[in-house]
């Protein structure tokens, strides 16, 4: 064999090498976007659900709210409430009002919603004789 074809050989070789790690980091970056998406997804729904056990619990109030930030560490986020009373064809009879918790974050511009229909007056315990 010559220096040439040798030489020939090297150069394909590494620029194989080359392509291969472009492809390979370019997916490894990829994945940790979508990783970080999945997380900011998580954390957002995790706030709206805990937002809205807070209000079932009587935590916070059930009424229409302006933004508010959460506290450190999550103070990247902020919640608000709307409360929408629902007709009388919806409402059914059953006291329900309509609560959707709605978690911002407008550094990663993301937003997450979640509605739940719950009773606006807690009916009393029956007592036991």
């Amino acid at each position: 064999m010559t220096t040439g074809a040798i030489l020939f050989e090297v150069v394909l070789a590494l620029a194989l090498f080359v392509f291969a790690a472009a492809v390979i980091s370019g997916g490894f970056s990829a994945s940790l976007k979508s990783v970080d998406r999945m997380r900011a997804e998580l954390d957002a729904s995790n706030l709206a659900i805990s937002t809205l056990a807070e209000i079932e619990l009587g935590l916070k109030p059930m009424t229409s709210s302006a933004p508010t930030d959460f506290e450190p560490p999550m103070e990247q986020w902020s919640w608000e409430v709307e409360v929408t009373e629902p007709s009388e064809d919806l409402d059914m009879g059953g006291g329900l009002t309509l609560v959707e918790v709605i978690i911002r974050n407008e550094t990663q511009e993301r937003e997450t919603r979640i509605a739940r229909m719950m009773r606006t007056a807690t009916a009393p315990a029956p007592e036991l004789e």
